[in-house]
């Protein structure tokens, strides 16, 4: 039986993997966004007759409910996204800074 490489003997750079799974969460978000988002306002907007169509500040409840409530979603995401969850690694210093200081 091979042994399995420790978690810690990865061959892949620490920076790799955070922007790695940071892509895959933001695909996933934006997965269930679009799937909300279709799904709801295909069920709730089409084959329905006018009458029955409700009104949310000036808008009908189907765009309410599937388009700007996962707007306003995606938007809290990312700025939870970018101020909480994104990794600040260090990429260390660029040719064009080396010029500069040295």
């Amino acid at each position: 039986m091979a042994m399995r490489p420790d978690a810690t003997e990865t061959p892949f750079d620490p920076t790799f993997l955070h922007a790695r799974r940071e892509a895959w969460l933001i695909l996933c978000a934006w997965a269930v966004c679009l799937i909300w988002t279709v799904g709801y306002c295909a069920f709730a907007a089409y084959d329905v007759p006018p009458e029955q169509i409700k009104i949310m500040l000036g808008m009908p409840s189907w765009v309410f409910w599937g388009v700007l409530v996962p707007w306003v979603a995606a938007t809290l995401f990312s700025v939870w996204f970018s101020l909480a969850y994104i990794a600040d690694d260090d990429l260390g210093e660029s040719d064009h800074e080396e010029a500069l200081h040295g």
